[in-house]
């Protein structure tokens, strides 16, 4: 087992939790319209975001942020064992609980649980079968939803991607549930800001603390190839012109604090620093 990814940002720590991570992917497959020759001509993105031929990787990843009195989980992935209609997420069954606790994180031990947005692979992990029934996995934790969120996820859910039976409901029987702005303020310099266009109510987070900056961001961009051209839309961006703006005024505000980047999705080395390069950017790994 690798050694946990881990960030510090003053005196937080984050730490990757990696469900699954697929490299080699024609990267239509996600972009539609983007070819791999594309992709090949950013040469920074090679090897770490990208092969030689211009093929893309990516993860399902969460995060764990430890402040001085909480324990969060930010998108707990996929989860185990759900019914979904994208065969490479239906009926998992992956040791992400056992990387959790490889990193010093007892599900008892969470305090909350944040979700950029309800895609099936941001809230998977929040519920456990047991006994057939499905469980929250974090039981002392608070799990955070917007209305937009919720109404989203509510009318995606069907008999194929029981989205909302399996992964939120069980939350909310169980009092776990809060619903709260997009621009919610966490606390001990963590922040909630709208990044809408992926999905409705999708915000990211920025983390604060003794001078220094990180931002995840949830789905409001996708892979590195976006830094060099934010106009590229991802195949589940719900608000094509939305997104493209959001992009690029994260990226911008994301370059401008410093901040260090960390992509939710991004493989290899997910977290690093928006550099300037023309009339875009290009994505700096740690």
């Amino acid at each position: 087992m690798a050694t946990p990814e881990e960030y510090q940002v003053g005196d937080i720590t984050i730490t990757a939790i990696v469900e699954a991570e697929t490299l080699g992917i024609p990267p239509q497959f996600f972009f539609p319209g983007l070819e791999a020759a594309d992709v090949a001509r950013h040469a920074w993105l090679v090897p770490d975001y990208a092969d030689s031929n211009g093929n893309i990787g990516m993860r399902v990843q969460a995060f764990v942020v430890r402040t001085a009195t909480r324990t969060i989980i930010v998108d707990p992935c996929v989860g185990n064992g759900k019914t979904r209609s994208l065969p490479f997420w239906n009926g998992l069954a992956t040791d992400w609980l056992t990387r959790l606790a490889d990193a010093g994180t007892d599900p008892t031990a969470v305090d909350l649980v944040v979700h950029t947005h309800l895609h099936e692979d941001h809230l998977g992990w929040d519920t456990t079968l047991v006994d057939g029934t499905w469980q929250p996995t974090f039981p002392n934790a608070r799990h955070l939803y917007t209305e937009a969120g919720l109404a989203f996820v509510r009318q995606r859910s069907t008999d194929a991607d029981p989205i909302y039976a399996d992964s939120v409901e069980p939350i909310f029987a169980a009092g776990l549930a809060d619903i709260v702005t997009e621009d919610v303020d966490l606390g001990e310099g963590l922040r909630m800001e709208p990044s809408p266009g992926h999905t409705p109510g999708h915000a990211s987070l920025w983390i604060t603390s003794a001078g220094q900056t990180a931002l995840i961001t949830g789905d409001f961009m996708h892979h590195p190839v976006q830094f060099a051209d934010p106009e590229i839309p991802e195949v589940g961006d719900v608000d094509v012109d939305g997104a493209r703006s959001t992009r690029r005024r994260m990226i911008t505000a994301a370059h401008d604090r410093d901040a260090l980047i960390i992509g939710t999705h991004f493989p290899t080395k997910p977290a690093g620093r928006a550099v300037a390069d023309g009339d875009a950017w290009r994505f700096a790994a740690l």
